[in-house]
């Protein structure tokens, strides 16, 4: 039996919305967010200047990005005007959200083309490319902290120690789940059902280990004690709060609200608030390891990294460590 070739239009074959969707699930979260922010910028800029986003001229996307580097009006959280001009890593990541809406439509990536690249390239050697770290926060610092006898107290402990111990970034932490908790004997064990090195969603269980250095500081009694206090038994662990004295538990934390969490308890700790957020969990519990001494590679397989080189960027202090008493 001869196959025969398909003459209609696969297209039309499918539903478009499911083709859609599936489109759309093959990003994380965040990174939909911010591709649909960029590009929203850049579609009003063109409409402004009468140039079509897509697809769009290789001279419109530099001068963009020239607009980004030199005249963006940036605002902070409050709505108030910050300074002038997006950094470097900003202005790659609208490039990025062009690059990705172009290819998603079936044109050239303007990125690809030697005149962007090299007005990247520019913009970069002259401001400098230099990547903001957010600050470590350990569990030295939280527990130095006073939470409130509160069921906002109970569960920013258990947010800031559970995100500590389990080497979590924001959006891992956002996304845990009740029924995903399994008690073991050093504590418990959270399955993570995607994160931002697991874009298929094949998951991965991580260890949270029961304290015994600072009991009153454990992650494992103080995510029951918000369970407890919260009544949760399904869905999202750490949920927004109603105001008032009983407030109502709300939907799942945004990463974001992750970050005004870090940033409080550091401003709680006499620190900078403006040098930490919801990464300084990660990485202050890979500085804390490499301080006790652990290897690289169990740093590595804790924090799910598949680079050492990245490893070595979260070890901060270790070389000036090392070399102290040497000469």
């Amino acid at each position: 039996m001869d196959i025969q070739p398909l003459r209609e239009n696969p297209v039309a074959l499918f539903d478009q919305e499911l083709v859609r969707a599936n489109r759309v699930a093959s990003r994380a979260e965040e990174t939909k967010r911010a591709l649909l922010k960029n590009w929203s910028l850049f579609e009003r800029w063109c409409r402004g200047r009468g140039v079509p986003p897509l697809p769009a001229p290789l001279d419109a996307v530099e001068v963009f990005l020239l607009y980004l580097s030199e005249r963006h009006l940036v605002r902070g959280r409050n709505g108030r005007a910050e300074r002038i001009g997006l950094k470097p890593a900003a202005i790659a990541q609208a490039l990025w959200a062009i690059n990705t809406r172009h290819r998603m439509a079936g044109h050239p990536a303007p990125g690809d083309f030697a005149q962007i690249s090299t007005a990247l390239a520019g913009i970069k050697r002259r401001r400098g490319s230099r990547k903001k770290q957010q600050a470590p926060f350990t569990i030295d610092h939280i527990r130095s902290i006073p939470f409130p006898d509160t069921l906002k107290g109970k569960r920013d402990k258990a947010l800031l120690l559970v995100g500590f111990a389990g080497c979590l970034r924001r959006s891992e932490l956002v996304s845990l789940r009740a029924e995903d908790i399994a008690a073991t004997d050093l504590g418990l064990r959270v399955f993570l059902l995607k994160s931002k090195t697991d874009q298929e969603g094949e998951g991965a269980w991580i260890d949270i280990v029961r304290a015994t250095r600072y009991p009153d500081y454990c992650p494992v009694a103080a995510l029951q004690h918000w369970l407890d206090a919260a009544g949760l038994q399904s869905g999202p662990i750490f949920r927004a709060l109603g105001k008032g004295r009983s407030p109502r538990l709300g939907e799942a934390l945004s990463p974001a609200s992750v970050d005004a969490i870090v940033k409080w308890a550091a401003g709680q700790c006499g620190l900078d608030p403006g040098q930490y957020g919801g990464h300084s969990l990660r990485a202050g519990k890979a500085t804390y390891l490499s301080d006790k001494g652990k290897s690289p590679m169990l740093i590595a397989r804790h924090g799910r990294w598949k680079s050492m080189d990245m490893v070595l960027t979260y070890c901060r202090g270790e070389t000036a460590r090392e070399l102290a008493g040497v000469y």
